[in-house]
């Protein structure tokens, strides 16, 4: 019979599942969280750690945006605007958490009319300025 303890081995033993669940319970209970959360912070952290190379990066980006939200060719009620800009948001949200987009790359993508130039604010303290001098 095998050893099932070898290092050789890919499959891993039921105990061994369990002790590191146990682990993550205890952790949880004493961080007062919940252990789907301490693993979501984990594999947001393996993902973001893994994108630092440009070329991983590129290759989980291209797999993140596959996951996309999908704009619907029409929209029957405000509730599926709402749903779908609340999904975009989100979505949005995780390219920036796992550093897969910079904040410019996701403004050009949701913006309607990109713009080669910077916005520029003129008279911008004399509109603010205060009343009294």
């Amino acid at each position: 019979m095998p050893n099932q303890l070898a290092q050789s081995k890919r499959r891993q033993s039921l105990a061994e599942h369990e002790a590191v669940l146990a682990a993550l319970a205890a952790i949880a209970q004493r961080e007062d969280t919940t252990v789907m959360a301490l693993l979501r912070q984990a594999t947001r952290n393996l993902v973001k750690t893994r994108a630092t190379t440009p070329t991983q990066a590129a290759r989980l980006r291209q797999a993140v945006w596959a996951k996309a939200p999908r704009m619907p060719a029409t929209f029957k009620t405000a509730a599926q605007v709402a749903r779908f800009k609340r999904s975009q948001r989100e979505f949005d949200q995780v390219l920036l958490d796992l550093a897969l987009a910079s904040p410019q790359a996701i403004q050009e993508r949701n913006s309607l009319a990109p713009s080669p130039q910077s916005v520029r604010m003129i008279d911008f303290d004399s509109a603010h300025a205060t009343a009294a001098r």
